[in-house]
């Protein structure tokens, strides 16, 4: 035994806790803690049944303050520390949470009085993807710790292969650029058609311009600045007034003048 190891297990609290009184229950009598397990070596005679019944308590106290003594001391960080892996399954996860639990802490993790932390141990450190489905599940308080790693399980085997996830990838990929591509072709669309219905309104416009300055029709022996017949407009005499000599008019044959 180490002197650490003896110190702890003769300190009053270890020897209280483990010492059974005149009931069998533990007692915190200092007369009968020390009469079962003394500090000092006892003058006990072990060929009477009187002195092998006091070894027999003695070992018994001893033992039990011997696993008391040997517990670790509660480091719940480190039982927090452990998560499940990528790909461990929640049995295999499980199976190392509670190793975690008796390594770290002094608690028995299937008792019954701990299965709740064992429950929110695992839930909260589960991988993402199981966390959240087991924290949706209606009536959670009732499910033991079998039913949530059942659970678990379903969502553990519905999970993509590696080729599965890269195919889903791909495809999501693609459908994104033709969603892209087809915005585009509508916005095209849309643009070219603003262009070609202002080009046609700019050329009928552009036609009734022109319209309007051709002005009036005239007939084909008609001048069209005096509007009489018998000549055309550079022969008009009117027209000669006003810009220099009067030049002789050309006379404008037609039908009668020959009959």
């Amino acid at each position: 035994m180490t002197a650490n190891s003896s110190r702890r297990l003769s300190s009053p609290r270890r020897r209280d806790s483990a010492v059974p009184g005149a009931d069998g229950r533990p007692t915190q009598l200092p007369n009968e803690i020390e009469d079962v397990f003394p500090l000092v070596r006892p003058t006990w005679d072990y060929d009477t049944v009187a002195g092998r019944e006091r070894l027999r308590l003695y070992r018994q106290v001893l033992l039990a303050g011997l696993k008391g003594a040997g517990h670790r001391p509660t480091n719940l960080a480190k039982v927090r520390a452990i998560v499940q892996g990528k790909d461990e399954t929640p049995a295999g996860f499980l199976e190392r949470l509670i190793e975690g639990y008796r390594m770290y802490t002094p608690f028995d993790p299937l008792a019954e009085d701990r299965q709740p932390d064992v429950i929110m141990s695992f839930i909260g450190q589960s991988a993402s993807d199981i966390r959240n489905k087991l924290q949706r599940l209606e009536g959670l308080q009732g499910y033991t710790l079998q039913d949530l790693v059942k659970e678990a399980e379903k969502v553990f085997n519905k999970r993509e292969t590696l080729e599965e996830r890269e195919e889903r990838i791909r495809k999501e990929q693609e459908e994104r650029e033709d969603k892209r591509d087809k915005r585009r072709n509508k916005e095209l669309t849309r643009i070219l058609a603003t262009v070609v219905q202002g080009s046609g309104q700019s050329k009928s416009g552009q036609s009734r311009d022109l319209g309007d300055k051709r002005g009036p029709r005239v007939e084909r022996d008609q001048c069209a600045y005096c509007k009489e017949k018998g000549h055309w407009v550079k022969d008009c005499p009117r027209k000669g007034q006003t810009q220099g000599p009067k030049k002789k008019p050309i006379p404008v044959l037609s039908l009668e003048d020959e009959d």
